[in-house]
């Protein structure tokens, strides 16, 4: 398999491509003429070569290598990129080319059955990796970008994922690889309470549980401007967190509430874990109790948006 770009905006190549799922290429004239098309077939490079210069009497010859490149090295299962305005599509291409009826009243000489990969992606600044963007500017109608196919493959991962680019995505992923990598459950708590200290709150890490306490908080967040305070359960967990910290908050909270002497204070319980996701019971706790459930990813969010790093 290779990778191409491919120009089809020529002779209303956009509509051919969508709404035919064909990808199209103009020299007509060559079409026309049983030795180029017996020439093509056989993937004869110096009868294609005497051919052409005779149908254009040696003009425009370097665009040939469009021609030859979309007729006689593009395979079957290759992927080609189709620049368009603000954006681009991507395809696989299917079969084999062959000669296009529409020579006979278009200057279109051969065209490809596609499958469709990418229909239309736009700005190509949030799919396209800065490699793919800068060869996609080049204007040869017809370019092997085999060197490019990580690329390409990168903007196909991104359209698909409905993930495009921006920088505060890509922070966070690596905040997410690194924290996963690194960093210990007391560094977790130390990453939140530099959270809450940024936005403005008195915050600190609390005492670890002990025997006959009821139940468990890690770090405090006081608002007291907005008479708010956020009890936070933390948790530097893999794959899923169950209901257990869940439980652990909300048992805290109910001890705080009855100590507060201010009706009018409003208090708000998190449980923050690196995990991807919380166990179907923990949401339906967490749900009753108004508990507010944030994962790994939303955390790393969290820290990347705050410009938190230095914990």
């Amino acid at each position: 398999m290779n990778y191409w770009i491919h120009r089809c905006a020529y002779m209303g190549g956009y509509d051919i491509l969508d709404n035919e799922h064909r990808l199209t290429i103009g020299f007509s004239d060559c079409a026309m003429s049983i030795d180029m098309v017996t020439a093509v077939k056989k993937r004869d490079g110096d009868v294609f070569d005497k051919i052409y210069e005779l149908i254009y009497s040696g003009g425009i010859r370097r665009t040939r290598w469009s021609l030859w490149y979309f007729t006689c090295e593009m395979a079957e299962g290759d992927i080609v990129v189709v620049p368009r305005q603000g954006g681009f599509s991507v395809c696989r291409l299917k079969g084999r080319p062959f000669v296009s009826e529409r020579r006979k009243d278009k200057d279109i000489g051969w065209e490809w059955e596609i499958e469709p990969i990418i229909p239309y992606c736009s700005p190509r600044e949030s799919f396209a990796p800065t490699s793919l963007l800068s060869r996609m500017k080049c204007r040869q109608t017809t370019l092997n970008i085999g060197d490019l196919g990580r690329d390409v493959e990168c903007a196909i991962e991104r359209f698909q994922s409905e993930r495009p680019f921006t920088l505060n995505r890509e922070l966070t992923e690596r905040c997410h690889q690194l924290l996963d990598a690194n960093g210990s459950p007391d560094h977790f708590e130390k990453l939140l309470l530099d959270y809450f200290i940024r936005l403005g709150a008195s915050a600190e890490i609390l005492p670890k549980n002990y025997s006959g306490k009821a139940g468990d908080c890690d770090v405090s967040a006081v608002f007291s401007a907005l008479k708010l305070t956020i009890s936070v359960q933390a948790k530097k967990h893999w794959g899923k967190t169950d209901d257990g910290a869940i439980l652990q908050i909300v048992e805290y909270s109910k001890l705080s509430k009855d100590l507060s002497a201010d009706v009018n204070w409003a208090y708000i319980n998190w449980v923050v874990s690196f995990a991807d996701e919380f166990t179907d019971k923990a949401k339906e706790i967490a749900k009753a109790e108004g508990v507010i459930l944030i994962n790994g990813r939303e955390f790393c969010e969290m820290m990347v948006s705050n410009g938190i790093g230095n914990v």
